[in-house]
């Protein structure tokens, strides 16, 4: 049938999205992780879309539907289905080297020195060689598991931590969220600024001293501005200045700004 075929965005584009789609977040598949959340999935399907829904896309894929421009032999020409004799399987000109006896590192390898330690026990002159060659083929299983078993967590060990990498990116960056909601003033990016300024000294002070801040031993709450006891870091007299001078500066870059603007007016008027 070739209901299919006349469909150009289901062939041309929303297919090659979802496959797109999936190598974006293949990573996390072989990690186990089936799980995609909001953060893993809005990055992946950008990429995808922008890389898949272009306009020569599109276009191609209407043109391969022989819709736009019209064309109906496109379709038909897809249609005709010849039986074809296959072509026999080519045999190497050159025979595999035999096998030398050495310390197996692939299941194949491990499979070949086996081979190669039953010819050498067959053609032992004495005793029954069964129970060696059953010995061998013990032997040879386990080597084979083994490899087996060590490819596979190889990979999983390594797509865990490609996706270990890529969520603690994510996870890493720090947010400075406002609690108070309006306009964002010069005063509030002070008060921020003060209160960062509290938590870096205490860690300092922490640091440095081996042991708890001069707060902690003296038993007082100590200013975050000044270090003085008796008021906090929003009473204390110096923020106001530090208010002051962020209100100057924020009035000196609105003026910078319309002094600016006049200066072009006067050339376009």
């Amino acid at each position: 049938h070739s209901s299919h075929l006349p469909q150009p965005l289901d062939v041309g584009v929303f297919g090659p999205l979802k496959k797109v789609y999936g190598s974006q977040i293949s990573f996390l598949t072989r990690a186990s992780i089936k799980h995609i959340t909001k953060d893993d999935f809005f990055p992946a399907f950008k990429a995808a879309f922008e890389l898949v829904f272009t306009e020569k896309n599109i276009k191609s894929s209407f043109q391969g539907a022989g819709l736009v421009p019209r064309n109906p032999e496109a379709v038909i020409s897809r249609l005709d289905v010849r039986l074809r004799t296959p072509t026999p399987p080519e045999t190497p000109d050159v025979l595999a080297l035999p096998w030398i006896s050495q310390t197996p590192r692939t299941a194949t390898e491990a499979l070949s020195q086996s081979t190669l330690i039953k010819d050498r026990v067959s053609k032992h002159q004495g005793s029954s060689p069964t129970p060696i060659l059953a010995s061998v083929d013990q032997l040879a299983k386990a080597t084979v598991s083994i490899n087996h078993q060590l490819t596979l967590l190889t990979g999983e060990i390594k797509a865990l931590r490609e996706a270990n990498e890529a969520l603690s990116k994510l996870r890493s960056a720090k947010r400075t969220r406002l609690q108070d909601s309006g306009p964002f003033t010069g005063e509030k990016a002070s008060q921020l600024l003060v209160k960062k300024s509290i938590v870096e000294e205490e860690g300092r002070d922490e640091g440095a001293g081996g042991g708890p801040s001069k707060r902690h031993q003296t038993g007082a709450r100590l200013c975050g501005i000044c270090r003085k006891s008796g008021h906090n870091a929003r009473t204390c007299p110096e923020a106001e200045y530090i208010d002051e001078a962020s209100n100057h500066g924020i009035l000196d870059s609105i003026e910078c700004v319309f002094g600016n603007i006049s200066y072009i007016n006067t050339f376009l008027f």
